[in-house]
């Protein structure tokens, strides 16, 4: 894949729109709003993590009727678990997101923190996005990481089994960023939507190509407008 128009066309072109300049020290406020808005990536997420959770709270309730694995692995497990897909993962989780850029045509990938925040992420500036390459990007590390938690679950022993559950659980509730990122693209289906990152001002900015559009993109459009200053 390869960036599907440059910087100074969005800019200059009238053939689109600046529709949203998000600062990355408000990424949070962001994110809280996206998760309130129910199209298909909130809702495909809302209802995997409620299905990994039932199914967490399934065989912790099997293991006190028939005790499947022992007490002392079932805390010890749950521990592991928690540690691998809250804290060990992130690295991976971050440097997937680099891979996919890079596999997307990114020339240079930059990593960090924002402590403030609680956010580990990797951005590619300068470089411009489209929809399908977003998609990529954003699901890369949920796809192969929990994959791999999959594995643990199908093919590991009973307590590796539990073990690989809380890790899936915990790491896919901790993808809600990327699909609440996801969910704003989403907003536009009839359109094809933009975005890069701008190093120096710490500031994303997105786009969309003009067309006439449905009724509920207008919609979505004016709301943006009332509460997004630019």
């Amino acid at each position: 894949m390869k960036a599907v128009i440059d910087i100074d066309k969005l800019k200059t072109s009238p053939e689109f729109n600046l529709i949203r300049v998000l600062r990355h020290d408000e990424v949070i406020e962001f994110v809280l709003t996206q998760i309130r808005q129910l199209r298909w990536p909130m809702i495909l997420f809302y209802l995997l993590v409620a299905s990994l959770l039932t199914k967490t709270i399934a065989f912790s309730l099997n293991n006190i009727a028939y005790t499947v694995i022992p007490w002392q692995d079932y805390w010890k497990f749950l521990g592991i678990g928690l540690v691998c897909g809250m804290i060990m993962v992130i690295p991976f989780h971050e440097l997937l997101h680099g891979l996919a850029y890079g596999l997307a045509g990114a020339k240079r990938v930059k990593y960090g923190a924002d402590l403030k925040q609680m956010l580990f992420y990797a951005s590619a500036p300068g470089f411009v996005a489209g929809r399908a390459t977003f998609y990529f990007v954003a699901f890369c590390p949920f796809l192969v990481i929990n994959a791999l938690f999959l594995t643990g679950i199908i093919m590991g022993t009973p307590d590796c089994k539990w073990g690989s559950l809380v890790a899936l659980t915990v790491h896919s509730s901790m993808c809600i960023g990327d699909f609440a990122m996801a969910n704003f693209f989403s907003a536009f289906p009839e359109r094809e939507v933009y975005t890069y990152d701008e190093e120096k001002t710490r500031i994303s900015y997105f786009y969309i190509k003009k067309t006439a559009g449905s009724s509920r993109e207008k919609e979505t459009l004016s709301e943006m407008r009332s509460e997004e200053t630019y």
